[in-house]
């Protein structure tokens, strides 16, 4: 089996929050951050490397070969969920598996003839086409997976067959009459994912706090949280608003 695993993380609510002033776009600023400081400073050599390409307000965050256990994968996307709520929002992601091959020769001879050596933008005129050089299952499936999870709210989801590869140190919560199961991010805590943490050189808050951060964001825009948003926390989350 080759299908790497992947992440896709992005901000929740970015496209009502970046009318708002520039908090939206600070947050992606360090969701990228937190990354490359992942990548660079924990995982930097094969066969542990990442690979991460952005798309709009998140990234496709992937493995560099397959592996069977999942451990390593939801520990980054928990420390990442942890971190982001230091900047006062929160992000949603999903864990799925697929390839992620390039596809740059499938495009037009013309188009990648026109690209300035070394870049994947390609002139037209004074105008540029920038090219996202992959493409395959795993995007199609973390996209498929976040819209069959049909619950709003800050979680992290995942196809309820990789409960079994992961250990017991996650807490785990399946979304009735769906084969989807989410991860309590805010109280899942262990020394494997503190280690990552302190590698990485990033902080979060602990799980009292972001009980705490969780319920004032509920205060402060409940006129604007649909109530499921509101109920994902206490069911999935186990944050229950008093």
């Amino acid at each position: 089996m080759d299908e790497r695993w992947a992440i896709y993380i992005d901000i929740e609510g970015f496209s009502a929050l970046y009318p708002e002033g520039d908090g939206a776009l600070w947050a992606l600023n360090r969701l990228m951050f937190a990354i490359h400081r992942i990548g660079k400073n924990v995982f930097p050599e094969s066969p542990d490397r990442l690979f991460a390409h952005q798309l709009g307000d998140g990234f496709l965050i992937t493995s560099d070969f397959h592996e069977e256990n999942l451990d390593r994968a939801a520990s980054i996307t928990i420390l990442l969920m942890k971190y982001i709520t230091e900047f006062g929002v929160f992000a949603r992601a999903t864990i799925a598996e697929g390839d992620l091959p390039g596809i740059t020769g499938c495009y037009p001879d013309e188009i990648m003839n026109d690209c300035d050596e070394g870049t994947l933008s390609s002139r037209m005129g004074e105008g540029l086409m920038t090219i996202f050089p992959v493409m395959g299952t795993v995007l199609i499936n973390a996209v498929g997976i976040n819209k069959r999870s049909s619950k709003k709210g800050p979680l992290l989801v995942m196809p309820s067959a990789y409960k079994n590869r992961l250990s017991s140190l996650f807490i785990i919560r399946d979304i009735p009459d769906t084969t989807i199961s989410t991860i309590d991010w805010i109280h899942t805590e262990f020394e494997g994912l503190v280690k990552i943490r302190d590698e990485a050189k990033l902080g979060y808050p602990n799980p009292k706090e972001l009980e705490i951060f969780v319920r004032n964001y509920i205060i402060k825009h409940k006129h604007k949280l649909p109530t499921e948003w509101i109920d994902s926390c206490s069911t999935y989350l186990g944050v229950v608003n008093t």
